[in-house]
């Protein structure tokens, strides 16, 4: 009975793991990146795979999961700027950001790689994290 017990947590637990992807995501960056849906929908969770365009498929998934989350958190944020009265702090702070964003990545992207086909692997991967970071910094200004 403890092996039966054990065996199908094992497997609910796998299961959970291969979890199918967000479809809206997976719409979005068939359309912008002209990447076939079926392929992303294989690749969206292969970041460690050593292929490198299974990684770059992973990493603007992941990518892409964050930037919808900060936009989501924005427009909230934006909501809360607007009846405070700083509105226009918020908007002028989140375009800097942006252009920031994209600079340093582009940097950190030209010094992992020099210009090598993993560059865009470091330059999803810092916009991976700059975006987590963005949306945590304004998820925690709504609580406050």
């Amino acid at each position: 009975m403890k092996v039966l017990v054990i065996l199908c947590l094992v497997l609910c637990a796998s299961v959970a793991a291969a979890a199918a992807p967000d479809e809206t995501i997976v719409l979005q960056m068939a359309k912008q990146t002209h990447i076939p849906a079926d392929e992303i929908r294989r690749d969206y969770n292969a970041c460690d795979s050593g292929i490198t365009l299974s990684m770059k498929i992973c990493g603007s998934y992941k990518w892409m999961v964050q930037d919808a989350r900060l936009n989501k958190t924005y427009k909230q944020a934006l909501a809360k700027a607007r009846v405070m009265g700083y509105e226009s702090s918020l908007v002028r702070s989140q375009r800097a950001w942006l252009v920031y964003r994209d600079a340093a990545c582009i940097y950190e992207g030209e010094m992992g790689a020099g210009g090598g086909s993993a560059e865009g692997l470091y330059v999803l991967s810092c916009k991976l994290d700059l975006t987590m970071l963005q949306a945590d910094r304004l998820e925690n200004s709504l609580r406050e």
